[in-house]
C-alpha cells in the first residue's frame, strides 16, 4: 500500500532508499541540510569495495592496540579528549573481536557487498552516468614480506566467501601498474571490485533520477522528530514535515536525533580526510590501498585522491589533518603525484561497534526505520540498502537475511 514517507539524509544511502521507495509507489520527500551527496558521501576512495569484508573489529586488534592508542601510525588518530565518550563504544567494539563473532560479522558484510557492484551498475545506467563506474578492480598492497605473510588469514576469509582475487608478486604489480615504484613485496588484485571516478557526481545523478521519478527533494535542517498519533512529525528550520513513515539515513548525526526518543544507537563518527593531487606522468589504472601505510590513492576526475584512515573525534571538532601530512610522503614513495588541487576535505563516517550497518525498524517506534551506520561502505552499500529497506517497508520478502543488521541488536 502506498504511503507518505520522509527520508532524512541525502547521502548515498538516503538517496538510494528514496529511489527504491518511490519505485514502489510511495510518495517520498528527501530532506537534507545540504545539496545531495555533499557531506560524507562526497569524500571517499571511490571503490565499490568488493573484498572489503573484514570487520574493523578484528582479532588482531589486540596486537595493534598500543600502537593505535599512542597515535604512532597513519591508520588511526585519536583525539584523547574524546576517549571518555568513546569508552562505551570501544567496549562493544572489542567484544566483537572474538574470532567466532568476527567470522559471523564478516559473513554479514559479504552478504551485502555481494550486491554492491551489480546494483550500482544498474542504477548508474538508469541515471545515465555509466561512464562514472569502471570495472577494473583495485589493489591491496604490502610493502614488507612479513605484513604480506600476516595477511594470510584475510586471504583465507576472501576465499571462503567466494571473493575473486589474484595474488600479485612484484613483477605482476609492475605489469598491472607501471606507475608504481618497485617498493611492494606483494599484494592482491580484487578483480570483482569497481571504482567510481567522481562519487559526488554519482550521488547527484542518483538524486536527479529520484526527482525525475516524481520524488520531492527539499533542503531543510532536521532539528527534531516526534510521534503525534499515527503520524511522524519532522521539525526543521523550514517548518514541519509530516509522514506516515520516516527513514533516518543521517549517518553519524543519527544518534543525536534518536536519543530524545529513548533509543541509544552506538554509532560514532570515524572522521576521514582526502586531498586531490595533480596526476603523475604515468597514470594509475585503478586505486591502490597501501595496507601498512594506511592510505588509498585513487585516480579521479578531480585529480589523484589521497584518503586517510580513521580519526576518532567528536562531531564538530576542529580539523586535524595530521594523517594526510604523515601519509603524503609515503604516497609519493609509491607514485610521484604532483601538487595539491583544491581544498582538504573532512567527512564523518558512521561506524557501529560490529562494523555492520543498521537497517530496520526502531524497537518500540512503529514506522520509524533506520538505514545508517555503514562506516566506510556507504558508497558501496547505498543501492542494496535502498532495495532491502524499501522492500521490507513495503511488505516484500527478502532474499537477504536482515536480522544481522536489525536495530534491535543494540537494545
Amino acid at each position: 500500500m502506498s504511503q507518505n514517507v520522509v527520508v532524512l539524509g541525502a547521502g548515498m544511502v538516503g538517496i538510494c532508499c528514496a529511489i527504491e521507495l518511490r519505485r514502489r509507489g510511495h510518495t517520498v520527500t528527501l530532506l537534507d541540510r545540504n545539496a545531495p551527496a555533499r557531506e560524507t558521501s562526497w569524500g571517499n576512495a571511490g571503490v565499490l569495495a568488493g573484498g572489503s569484508i573484514q570487520p574493523e573489529a578484528s582479532p588482531d586488534i589486540w596486537r595493534r592496540l598500543p600502537h593505535l592508542l599512542l597515535n604512532r601510525g597513519t591508520d588511526v588518530h585519536l583525539h584523547y579528549r574524546h576517549l571518555p565518550r568513546m569508552t562505551p563504544f570501544l567496549r562493544r567494539f572489542l567484544a566483537n573481536t572474538r574470532q567466532p563473532v568476527y567470522t559471523r560479522n564478516a559473513g554479514a558484510i559479504c552478504a551485502l557487498l555481494d550486491h554492491a557492484v551489480s546494483t550500482h551498475v544498474a542504477l548508474a545506467n538508469e541515471a545515465g552516468v555509466s561512464h562514472l563506474v569502471k570495472r577494473r578492480g583495485w589493489l591491496k598492497l604490502y610493502r614488507s614480506a612479513s605484513a604480506l605473510a600476516r595477511s594470510a588469514d584475510d586471504e583465507q576469509l576472501l576465499a571462503e566467501h567466494g571473493v575473486e582475487f589474484t595474488r600479485l608478486d612484484p613483477a605482476a604489480i609492475a605489469e598491472l601498474e607501471p606507475a608504481l615504484s618497485p617498493i611492494f613485496a606483494g599484494g592482491r588484485w580484487i578483480t570483482g571490485a569497481a571504482t567510481v571516478s567522481n562519487p559526488g557526481a554519482l550521488g547527484t545523478a542518483y538524486a536527479e533520477l529520484f526527482r525525475g521519478m516524481g520524488g520531492r527533494l527539499e533542503t531543510a535542517e532536521v532539528r527534531a522528530l516526534r510521534r503525534v498519533g499515527d503520524t511522524w512529525q519532522v521539525e526543521t528550520h523550514r517548518g514541519r514535515f509530516s509522514a506516515a513513515r520516516v527513514i533516518v539515513a543521517l549517518g553519524a548525526w543519527t544518534p543525536a536525533l534518536l536519543a530524545p526518543l529513548g533509543y541509544r544507537l552506538p554509532v560514532v563518527p570515524e572522521r576521514g580526510y582526502h586531498q586531490h593531487y595533480r596526476p603523475p606522468a604515468v597514470p594509475l589504472n585503478r586505486p591502490i590501498h597501501d595496507i601498512e601505510c594506511g592510505f588509498v590513492l585513487a585516480p579521479m576526475e578531480m585529480g589523484y585522491r589521497l584518503t586517510t584512515g580513521v580519526e576518532w573525534a567528536r562531531l564538530g571538532a576542529p580539523p586535524t589533518p595530521l594523517q594526510l601530512a604523515r601519509t603524503l610522503p609515503r604516497a609519493r614513495e609509491a607514485v610521484p603525484i604532483g601538487e595539491p588541487v583544491g581544498d582538504t576535505w573532512l567527512g564523518n563516517r558512521p561506524q557501529t561497534p560490529d562494523t555492520l550497518p543498521v537497517i530496520g525498524e526502531v524497537p518500540g517506534q512503529p514506522d520509524l526505520w533506520l538505514a545508517t551506520g555503514h562506516g566506510h561502505l556507504g558508497l558501496s552499500l547505498g543501492p542494496i540498502t535502498g532495495i532491502l529497506l524499501a522492500g521490507v517497508v513495503s511488505g516484500e520478502s527478502s532474499d537477504v537475511d536482515l536480522s544481522p543488521y536489525a536495530p534491535s541488536r543494540f537494545r
